[in-house]
């Protein structure tokens, strides 16, 4: 197993909101990861100036808006962030097949209107910080094993590239889906941290285990003193889960 067998299976969230610390925090970080998350925080602080640090240190981004909204709307954002050559982007399977399918046109014209690289469509099922009581408070009546696996097959079935979901769901969904698709997964903590507003977690080597594509790991790095010693744990975590795969 090469370091970039191990690296690519590692994403850090660049849960920062300025372009200074986000270059400080892949500047020190990116011999061990091989991707980083932009989400809402960064992106609404410092827009698409934030997608070319990791790009300059030629690693890919993950881009973390969660799109969910009419399709046109939708299919035109979808279009636009090809321009961007993103690795991947996120959209709220609960948008229904309609908006799905509308991302997936969407990509396919951005492809060819900006001759870029299909960025990967990923379908969010149910975030890693709810449960059955908050579906509850948004009338979904449903066990979370049935709303996972509903939500998982309407991504799949209508265009999605892969998945959204806790390590811990991995096992529950993929019976019920009829392809290979990526499975990428926040709620990952190293054994000692605070779980924090996550609900549903595991270590990066039970991930890995587990079925996990790529980590998603971010606050227990980015608020570390020492954040390299916490990302070698990690990557000696992924390194022990791929070797007992």
């Amino acid at each position: 197993m090469n370091k970039e067998d191990v690296r690519k299976r590692i994403c850090l969230a660049l849960d920062v909101d300025s372009l200074d610390l986000a270059k400080e925090v892949v500047e020190e970080s990116h011999e061990y990861v091989g991707l980083y998350k932009i989400g809402k925080q960064l992106f609404v602080s410092e827009g698409t100036s934030s997608i070319k640090i990791p790009q300059s240190y030629g690693r890919d981004v993950f881009l973390d808006l969660k799109f969910h909204d009419i399709p046109n709307t939708v299919e035109s954002a979808s279009r636009a962030l090809v321009k961007h050559n993103i690795k991947m982007f996120t959209i709220h399977s609960m948008g229904g097949k309609e908006m799905i399918q509308a991302a997936v046109i969407g990509v396919k014209n951005g492809v060819t209107t900006y001759g870029k690289i299909k960025p990967i469509i990923l379908g969010v099922t149910v975030l890693t910080s709810q449960d059955e009581n908050s579906l509850r408070d948004l009338l979904i009546d449903k066990s979370l094993d049935t709303a996972l696996v509903s939500y998982a097959r309407m991504a799949s079935e209508n265009g999605c590239d892969g998945l959204v979901c806790s390590p811990n769901d991995i096992k529950t969904i993929r019976p019920h889906i009829c392809k290979e698709i990526l499975y990428v997964t926040p709620g990952v903590r190293l054994r000692d941290d605070k779980v924090s507003d996550q609900k549903r977690v595991s270590t990066p080597e039970e991930a890995i285990i587990n079925g996990s594509s790529v980590i998603v790991i971010g606050r227990s790095i980015i608020s570390s003193n020492d954040r390299i010693e916490i990302l070698k744990k990690v990557y000696k975590e992924v390194e022990k889960g791929l070797e007992g795969k």
